[in-house]
C-alpha cells in the first residue's frame, strides 16, 4: 500500500538515504516502491558505484512543491552531490506520481552514454508502460536495469525480455 503524505515535498524534505547508509540509493518516503524493489535497485546501484561506473540516486514521491519536475530534480540531486567530483558520473532518477512524470538528471561525465534521447527512450520503452499501469516497482526496477545494462555493456536489453538479474553483470 502506498502511504499518503499530507503536503508536497520541498527539496529539504526528501531524505537522502545515502547519508545514513552508503549502500542505499533509493528514497521512497511515501512507500511507493516495495522493500523488494528498493533492495533490488540499491543492489544494482551499489554494483555500478563499487565498479566506479556511476553513482545513481533514485527518488519516488507522491508530489513535489514545484511545478517543474526537472528543475526540482536538478536542484535535489545537485544538493546531494550525486556522482564523483572527478568524473561527474551521477545520475538522478525521480518519479513524481501526482505530476505523472519521471525525469533523469545526468552528470556531464555520463552525458556521452546517457544523452537526453537515450534517457527518454529508456523511460518510454521500459518505464512508462508499467508506471502507467500502477506497477511502480516494475517500472522503476526495469528502468534502472536498462541504465545498468547500457552503462556496463553499451547496449540496452531487448524490451520484450523480462529483465532478469542475470542480464546485469556485477
Amino acid at each position: 500500500s502506498v502511504g499518503i503524505s499530507a503536503d508536497p515535498y520541498a527539496l529539504k524534505d526528501i531524505p537522502n538515504v545515502q547519508l545514513a547508509d552508503r549502500s542505499r540509493y533509493t528514497t521512497s518516503p511515501d512507500g511507493i516502491l516495495s522493500e523488494e524493489a528498493v533492495t533490488e535497485i540499491d543492489r544494482i546501484c551499489d554494483s555500478l558505484h563499487t565498479a566506479g561506473i556511476a553513482q545513481i540516486a533514485v527518488v519516488a514521491v507522491r508530489d513535489i512543491a514545484y511545478d517543474d519536475v526537472f528543475t526540482f530534480a536538478h536542484r535535489l540531486f545537485s544538493s546531494w552531490g550525486v556522482g564523483s567530483k572527478e568524473n561527474d558520473n551521477g545520475l538522478g532518477i525521480i518519479l513524481v506520481l501526482d505530476k505523472r512524470e519521471i525525469r533523469f538528471v545526468t552528470g556531464y561525465g555520463l552525458e556521452g552514454v546517457l544523452p537526453d534521447a537515450i534517457c527518454k527512450r529508456i523511460q518510454q520503452e521500459y518505464m512508462v508502460g508499467p508506471l502507467g499501469d500502477g506497477d511502480y516497482d516494475k517500472g522503476m526496477v526495469d528502468g534502472v536495469k536498462a541504465v545498468a545494462s547500457l552503462l556496463t555493456s553499451g547496449e540496452l536489453p531487448a524490451v520484450e525480455d523480462d529483465l532478469s538479474v542475470s542480464d546485469i553483470s556485477s
